[in-house]
């Protein structure tokens, strides 16, 4: 017997990426709600590129456009016709420059998990787990700008990084702040890790302060969105051998939080059999008239047995309830040894709206 060893074939590199229809639920075709949520639509993604999938976190751009990062650090874009059911301008490229490898014979892993983006100025941020990082790009993801090793993330779990994150605008007198979530750090006092950075969190000189978030019980957060009345949208998944995979949407008074404190948030609403669910993991919100529309979207973990789902829902009215809590005052830790970085330039994506 004769045994040739050929070259691997060539990766797949389509930009198309088609949509199929989902329903809410099988099992009852008339039920079109869970708890504060009103379903709208849902697609189910697919496309033959091979970096397709994976999808963390997401963003909702005007126009219907959605740039979606998935957690090997391919950026996925698209402009949604919902009356056609497609997916329009599409692009599947990888981010620009992303964590370097452990070492020469380790296998490149951009584990991104959490994008919060500018639209006065263009710029992204992107969060990354395993290497405990914050990145900055510039417009259009032209390219990198900034990195930060933080320090205070760095005894984090392997795959419990930045798996959420915040870009809370300032009102022009002061930086704008960012909440950096951990998906399963431990916090002494309870819940798990979270950051505050009062400015840029991708600067290496910004020391944050810590505060812990209690998410529901048995579940952990994988992204968090801003609502237009100023409170934060949070997602979360679950996943047991006997009941499944399932998520869970609440709602946080961002005025709660502060440091060295317990956070916590309200649920809304559950996604678990029979209704369509899958590894939830990325978030978003928009507006249409008076109705504030939610977007959550799957991850399928590269697994051809899960899928990419996006789906949307009208916020339903109802009530929060609401405690007052005074503030204390943060106390920054110690500075991180990492100097700050230079920004590098390459190549980006004129799809991308700056």
């Amino acid at each position: 017997m004769t045994y040739i060893h050929g070259l691997p074939p060539p990766k797949n590199d389509s930009q198309y990426i088609r949509l199929e229809a989902i329903s809410f639920n099988a099992e009852d075709p008339k039920r079109s709600k869970t708890g504060r949520l009103g379903f709208l639509a849902g697609w189910k993604m697919t496309s033959d590129n091979d970096g397709f999938g994976g999808i963390s976190s997401m963003l909702a751009l005007p126009e219907s456009r959605f740039v979606m990062l998935s957690d090997s650090g391919v950026l996925i874009g698209f402009t949604l016709d919902e009356q056609k059911g497609l997916a329009k301008r599409s692009y599947i490229k990888p981010l620009p420059d992303g964590p370097p490898v452990a070492n020469e014979f380790a296998k490149q892993n951009w584990d991104a998990e959490s994008l919060v983006h500018d639209p006065d100025t263009g710029r992204y941020w992107v969060g990354y787990e395993r290497y405990h990082s914050i990145w900055r790009y510039g417009p259009s993801f032209a390219r990198k700008e900034a990195e930060h090793k933080v320090k205070a993330m760095q005894k984090w779990p392997l795959n419990s990084g930045a798996e959420a994150m915040l870009r809370l605008p300032s009102n022009g007198e002061k930086a704008d702040r960012f909440l950096v979530f951990s998906e399963s750090a431990d916090y002494a006092k309870g819940g798990y890790q979270a950051l505050i950075f009062e400015g840029d969190p991708a600067e290496a000189g910004n020391i944050p302060q810590r505060f812990g978030y209690r998410p529901p019980r048995g579940y952990k957060i994988t992204d968090a969105a801003l609502l237009p009345d100023g409170r934060a949208l949070l997602l979360h998944r679950r996943f047991t051998p006997l009941e499944g995979v399932s998520a869970i949407i609440s709602i946080g008074d961002l005025s709660q939080i502060a440091a060295g404190k317990i956070w916590t948030s309200q649920r809304i609403a559950t996604l678990k059999p029979p209704i369509t669910v899958d590894n939830m993991e990325a978030l978003a919100v928009t507006v249409e008239g008076d109705d504030t529309i939610i977007w959550i979207a799957s991850d399928d973990n590269f697994n051809p047995i899960q899928q990419s789902i996006l789906m949307k829902f009208r916020l339903l009215p109802g009530k929060e309830k609401r405690k007052q809590r005074k503030a204390e005052e943060p106390q920054p830790e110690e500075a991180p040894d990492s100097p700050k970085t230079k920004a590098e330039a390459s190549p980006g994506f004129s799809t991308i709206p700056k």
